[in-house]
């Protein structure tokens, strides 16, 4: 008993000699705000080709599956640099494509900060006036309203806010000139401030043999003085869009075209006019019919809006 009360008055004695600062919670570190942000930046790629797409491969290697396609200024994740590919995601893909076309440095990079962007579909005619009318009875106007819900539902689904400028049976304003009726479409892109307007149809001719698929832009004032605002986006903007869905439609491609449509040349926003394909060709019209392709083109083109805005750093 003595024993152990002598213990007991050396290990209070102890305690009394050990600095108070020792039993204290231990402060936590305030984190350097410089390391804090370097951990946030990533290896980011940018695609700089000339002409067409970058392929994204499953694998390191030209023989490997073609995943997807980049368009130029295309801005990607690198997760891994080899010697000759960078390994990089984009979207939900993992892929590799070839180191030579991209500029890679360290960054942030927010895709979805680009669906904030108000797109403006504009389904071509409509109301009194059906477009062409083919042998089967497809009405042009009901045909591209087919795609342009379709595409609709599919922005709005990736976080896009998107406008028709008009509804399925009518046109955009009563009218007595045409023009009218295509200054309403032009001033409702601005009225609701938009991004982008597209306006897609299909195409007709008495030469049955013709068919394609072809995006008209607008960059020239040779007809009324008058051009697209944003000529260069919207030459750009033709370039992504048909790239995607030319593929998709599966038709010949006719390419782009710099023309003085109202749409395009009165458009205060970069502006494109799609012609999916020729109603007149039988072939044309058997593909824009089908239901699945038109939801391969509509998934087609939204990939192609997510590249357009991506590669605009905005």
């Amino acid at each position: 008993m003595k024993m152990n009360k002598t213990l007991s008055i050396i290990l209070v004695i102890a305690f009394l000699l050990v600095p108070a600062h020792s039993f204290a919670e231990k402060e936590t570190p305030t984190p350097d705000p410089s390391t804090e942000e370097a951990a946030d930046l990533k290896w980011i790629g940018t695609v700089k080709i000339t002409s067409g797409n970058l392929n994204i491969r499953k694998g390191p290697s030209t023989h490997d599956e073609i995943l997807d396609k980049l368009s130029n200024g295309s801005k990607v994740e690198v997760i891994e640099q080899l010697e000759e590919w960078a390994k990089i995601q984009y979207n939900h893909i993992i892929g590799y494509v070839s180191k030579q076309f991209l500029v890679i440095q360290q960054g942030n990079i927010d895709i979805m900060a680009s669906k904030n962007k108000i797109v403006v579909l504009d389904p071509g005619h409509g109301g009194r006036d059906p477009g062409a009318i083919t042998a089967d009875g497809t009405y042009e106007s009901k045909l591209v309203w087919q795609y342009t819900v379709k595409t609709k539902a599919l922005l709005e689904k990736s976080g896009y806010t998107v406008f028709l400028t008009r509804g399925e049976k009518n046109s955009c304003t009563v009218y007595r000139r045409m023009e009218q009726e295509l200054t309403c479409r032009v001033n409702f892109a601005e009225k609701v401030k938009a991004d982008i307007y597209i306006s897609i149809h299909a195409d007709s001719n008495e030469n049955k043999k013709f068919r394609g698929t072809v995006v008209f832009y607008n960059a020239r004032n040779d007809y009324d003085g008058n051009q697209n605002h944003f000529s260069a986006d919207s030459k750009r903007l033709a370039q992504t869009i048909h790239s995607f869905i030319q593929p998709a439609i599966g038709s010949k491609d006719r390419g782009l075209q710099n023309k003085n449509y109202f749409v395009n040349r009165m458009n205060k926003v970069p502006s494109i006019l799609i012609e999916l394909g020729f109603l007149t060709n039988s072939a044309d019209l058997k593909l824009l019919k089908d239901k699945g392709r038109q939801d391969k083109f509509s998934a087609s083109f939204v990939k192609a809006v997510d590249l357009y805005f991506a590669a605009s750093g905005s």
